[in-house]
């Protein structure tokens, strides 16, 4: 039975469950507000999960158990709660807003008309009312800017006075059945769900500077059955989406094409392929696998990478597709032709795919780069690599860890808590 020694040790637990692996992250604070200390990582292959969507309860439990186990064994503590990425071709992201009126009496501006948390309460209550289906909850509610008398731009509106308060933010929501089968997943495990937090957002804190999400940049976390994007602009998330296709599409096509299995195709993939065919050698070969009483056959790199080049265009020009879409949807361009001209970061374990970078930077006319998590230490030595950043970055985000407004938790109390203080809550922004 587990005990409560998370807590007692001032340890946080990430657990990202995903459709080729589940990854558990334990990490302790210094206490002194420096870089949490990684104490244990642990990976497993993930069978049970599709496209963020759990498919076989048994076998999704089984492999959160054993990450689970491995972190715990590595840190020498046992895990009884975690916070737990969520993504998946259900989740939509829609920009909104939201309006209410501090002045009521039409008299001159006073310091009576001063903005209190409550207004902001209010607010963001305003901007969340929009029409949802009933099969679909708000995991997220991200402020992007508030607007105080027509003056924009503003982050922290609490103190200031005016008329007129208005709030600018990033809805993300999913769909409530993947949350509760996640859920319930979690909890056969023995692990109690503290937050549920949507997986790119997990993995900017663990890959992206400060600076870049000011300056503007593209997260693109490259997943085994979606790939997650995130467009930063004045260090909040304006845009967001979730692409039905990820790095097991790519292995899919090995598969078919050369007529081996999923888990052959694989690892052919990851040992031969590149994302750009032409940097691919055609002279250097390689035995496929066969069974007895099969002709041996044999296939080159630029063969095997030729059909790994076509998917991951195909990734490449649907994620350009969601960068346009922002620019065209959204009232913050500020100038801005394109985000992505500030930089495109990758992430996940489709990042690792060779030549993947170059190749994006062919296909979104940007300067794109791998994303490593970062700001916890022991990284170097045990997680320094993007399949770790949502796992990473679920133990690092101060934001979305102190997050009050939880409207996915407030209706389903087995789906985590929620912390009563808002005006803690929105502190937790900035």
């Amino acid at each position: 039975m587990r005990n409560g020694l998370v807590k007692d040790k001032g340890t946080c637990v990430g657990l990202d469950v995903g459709t080729t692996k589940v990854c558990c992250i334990i990490a302790q604070s210094d206490g002194n507000g420096g870089d949490m200390k990684l104490l244990g990582a642990g990976v497993a292959p993930s069978h049970g999960v599709k496209r963020g969507t759990v498919v076989d309860i048994d076998a999704t439990i089984q492999a959160i158990e054993d990450a689970v186990h491995k972190a715990e064994t590595m840190a020498n503590v046992k895990v009884s709660e975690a916070y737990v990425g969520l993504s998946g071709d259900h989740i939509r992201g829609l920009n909104t807003q939201g309006a209410i009126a501090i002045s009521k009496n039409g008299h001159p501006v006073t310091y009576e008309d001063e903005i209190k948390n409550s207004d902001i309460t209010r607010v963001l209550e305003m901007a969340r009312a929009v029409s949802l289906p009933v099969d679909r909850e708000i995991l997220h509610i991200l402020p992007q800017e508030f607007v105080v008398d027509h003056q924009g731009g503003i982050k922290n509106p609490t103190g200031m006075v005016g008329r007129r308060l208005e709030a600018h933010v990033h809805l993300i929501t999913g769909a409530t059945s993947a949350a509760k089968n996640i859920t319930k997943c979690v909890e056969e495990a023995g692990i109690v769900v503290r937050r549920f937090i949507y997986q790119p957002l997990a993995s900017g804190e663990a890959v992206l500077e400060p600076h870049e999400k000011k300056l503007g940049v593209v997260l693109v976390d490259i997943g085994g059955g979606t790939t997650d994007i995130c467009v930063y602009f004045e260090g909040e998330v304006r845009h967001s989406a979730v692409i039905a296709l990820g790095g097991d599409c790519i292995s899919n096509d090995l598969a078919m094409m050369t007529q081996v299995s999923i888990d052959e195709a694989e690892e052919i993939k990851t040992k031969y392929g590149s994302a750009k065919a032409a940097m691919a050698s055609t002279d250097l070969e390689f035995e496929l696998p066969y069974s007895a009483g099969e002709t041996p056959r044999k296939a080159s790199e630029h063969e095997v990478s030729r059909y790994v080049e076509a998917r991951m265009t195909e990734i490449f020009q649907m994620v350009k597709r969601e960068i346009q879409k922002h620019l065209q949807i959204s009232p913050w361009r500020s100038g801005i032709e394109n985000p992505a001209s500030f930089g495109v970061v990758l992430t996940g374990g489709g990042s690792l795919l060779k030549n993947a970078a170059s190749l994006g930077e062919e296909i979104l006319d940007a300067q794109v780069k791998i994303g490593i998590p970062k700001g916890l230490s022991g990284v170097v030595d045990v997680a320094a690599s993007p399949i770790y950043a949502t796992a990473i970055g679920l133990v690092q985000h101060p934001t979305l860890a102190h997050e009050q407004y939880d409207p996915v938790h407030r209706r389903s109390a087995s789906m985590g808590k929620i912390v009563k203080n808002v005006g803690e809550w929105f502190q937790g922004f900035f």
